[in-house]
């Protein structure tokens, strides 16, 4: 048993812990100032550290020094009921007050960049631009709402760890500085200077690592572990990224599916979140043709579906082709007339050309829309309600024909869901993405000639759906005796149509999660290489440690990673990640607190034999 440390400051009380068994008692406590009122005499500070806010009253017999806002204080004093005429039913410590016996002013604060006791429901509504914030984060992590970001993210990972470690996981870290690989995207190198010219790489991921453990006997191996790439930034993408990584032996991936469910069951069920398990499982096949997206957002599951041909739309329009309508069908959605009109301007400004069709009836049935005077009502009426398993209620239904109406129609979609039109089903809803591609297919011109690359659609160790295994040997024989069939569209399809054991987990339309079932087979392995344009030798010297090891007994294999920080934004309700790390980047990759990326000494990149040139 440890014993609780006696710490110095024992005595403290949190400010947002004042509550009913203080009253009457002597407390101390210490913050910030947070706002400030001098009612002639009595000088009113609200008090604010992580936890809260508490209201101190201070008399002029203290002889305080001017207050400014944010001026670090340590008070004792005795806690007290508020009047009932002045309870603040805005804070959890507005029945009370601390009535102050002794004042220090423990640290003084200058003028402030920008407020941090502006109150707000939404992100939006703060009234501070994002680049003053990143540079003066401390400020900003000050912010109540920020802590609460920060406290969110201590008890999700607080509980993934104790999840894991019940589930028999060792959580074991792997090194920072690691062989550069290829795996999807830019390495950050970091120079050698004991062995000039040499470069370690910072870890994309634990992959070759983890699958090394798997070797070693760790037969349940999890990290909290850092990641880095060197790619284009966005909202959801930083540099340095954070994730649960987890690789097993001796399990098929339903295994996985099974423990993943479970573990979110577990931290979200702590954190006050209910979800049902298991989640939806969809095939990838399925969700781009139904949804244009390996990623859907079934919250607000209305697939496409094509038009029956046989039911006739006469309209004299040569880019309208019946045999090529698509439609999206709303149940239940009732549009005001403000909220038509604003979705009709949104749909003209992106030139879309489409008929849709309302269908209402509360009080006496009506139809109404563009479609109307082009089709026999009643038997599209019929037709639309017993396609969708419809019978009752309001209905609006878009009908598009063009080659992009996948995009068009989620593009409809996705802007009634922005403006709050369409209303979700559940607020958080996870989908299993299953049997992903093995491969993918790149292009790029040089000059006039056009170049095409077989890549791995997830990583080079993940292994395929048995059934398709042979799909593999066919197109290896193919490539070796013809590498110029890579040009030949039907060979294409073929690549194309090899599935893998790779699954996603997506949370309301993010990849929160993604991972595969390893090949373990040294043979087979080496040609997934060859047929990505790795050859023995460059395997050898980019994976020989791994290929090395496999040769001493593999075990099968597979694994996951989950995105922490996109994960934590998602159950906050931020669309970037930057709200949910302590010290994020910008969009450029900079750290406006630090001012990194910065120049070196030329003395430091002399000892590491490097010379700067111009990059254009």
């Amino acid at each position: 048993m440890i014993n609780q440390i006696d710490y110095t400051y024992k005595d403290r009380v949190w400010c947002g812990k004042i509550n009913e068994k203080y009253v009457n008692k002597e407390v101390k406590i210490y913050g910030w100032v947070h706002r400030f009122r001098d009612m002639g005499g009595i000088l009113f500070v609200d008090l604010r550290d992580r936890t809260g806010i508490v209201q101190v009253v201070m008399s002029s017999e203290l002889k305080i020094n001017k207050l400014s806002l944010e001026d670090v204080l340590e008070v004792v004093g005795i806690v007290k009921e508020r009047p009932i005429e002045n309870i603040n039913p805005n804070i959890a410590t507005g029945n009370f007050e601390v009535i102050a016996k002794e004042i220090k002013i423990l640290s003084k604060s200058e003028a402030l960049p920008f407020m941090i006791n502006e109150d707000y429901k939404d992100i939006r509504d703060l009234k501070i631009d994002e680049a003053t914030r990143l540079k003066y984060r401390y400020l900003d992590l000050r912010r109540l709402q920020m802590f609460k970001n920060m406290y969110f993210r201590h008890k999700i990972i607080k509980y993934i760890r104790d999840f894991m470690d019940n589930e028999d996981f060792l959580e074991i870290e792997t090194p920072l500085l690691a062989k550069p690989t290829p795996e999807g995207a830019r390495d950050f190198l970091v120079p050698s200077r004991l062995q000039p010219g040499k470069f370690y790489a910072l870890p994309q991921s634990p992959q070759l690592f983890k699958q090394i453990l798997m070797v070693a006997g760790i037969d349940r191996y999890f990290q909290i572990a850092k990641c880095l790439r060197d790619e284009d930034l966005r909202a959801d993408r930083q540099p340095e990224f954070t994730q649960v990584d987890i690789e097993m032996s001796f399990i098929s991936k339903k295994d996985i599916f099974l423990l993943i469910e479970n573990l979110l069951d577990y931290v979200l069920n702590n954190l006050g979140i209910e979800i049902s398990i298991p989640f939806e499982v969809i095939d990838y096949n399925y969700a781009i043709k139904h949804f244009n997206s390996d990623k859907p957002d079934l919250r607000f599951n209305y697939p496409v579906k094509k038009w029956n041909n046989s039911i006739k739309i006469n309209l004299n329009d040569e880019d309208f082709d019946i045999n090529q309508a698509y439609y999206i069908f709303f149940k239940n959605l009732v549009l005001t007339r403000k909220e038509l009109d604003k979705l009709n301007e949104f749909l003209r400004q992106n030139n879309l050309k489409f008929l849709y069709l309302i269908s209402s009836n509360s009080g006496e049935s009506f139809f109404k829309g563009s479609l109307v005077k082009f089709v026999d009502i009643n038997e599209v009426d019929n037709y639309l309600r017993n396609e969708n398993q419809f019978y009752n209620g309001d209905y609006i239904v878009f009908v598009i024909s063009s080659k992009n109406y996948l995009n068009e129609l989620i593009l409809i979609k996705n802007y009634l869901i922005e403006n709050k039109v369409l209303k979700p089903v559940k607020d958080f809803y996870f989908l299993w993405v299953d049997n992903f591609p093995l491969f993918k297919v790149e292009e790029e011109k040089v000059g006039n000639k056009l170049i095409r690359k077989i890549s791995p659609e997830h990583h080079p160790f993940t292994n395929v759906l048995e059934e398709d295994k042979d799909k593999v040997y066919m197109i290896y024989e193919k490539l070796k005796k013809n590498p110029n069939i890579i040009y030949d569209d039907e060979f294409v399809k073929e690549v194309l149509s090899i599935r893998s054991l790779a699954y996603d987990l997506v949370l309301n339309g993010v990849e929160i999660a993604s991972g595969s079932i390893r090949i373990t087979d040294i043979k087979f392995q080496k040609i997934i290489f060859e047929i990505i344009g790795i050859n023995e030798e460059d395997a050898n010297r980019k994976f020989g440690f791994l290929l090395e090891a496999f040769k001493y007994g593999v075990p099968p294999h597979g694994g996951i990673a989950l995105g922490i920080d996109r994960i934590i934004a998602l159950l906050l309700g931020y669309n970037s990640i930057r709200e949910v790390i302590a010290f994020p980047k910008t969009q450029s990759g900079t750290c406006l607190l630090t001012k990194a990326p910065s120049e070196v000494d030329l003395s430091q990149l002399k000892e590491l034999g490097i010379k700067l040139m111009e990059v254009n």
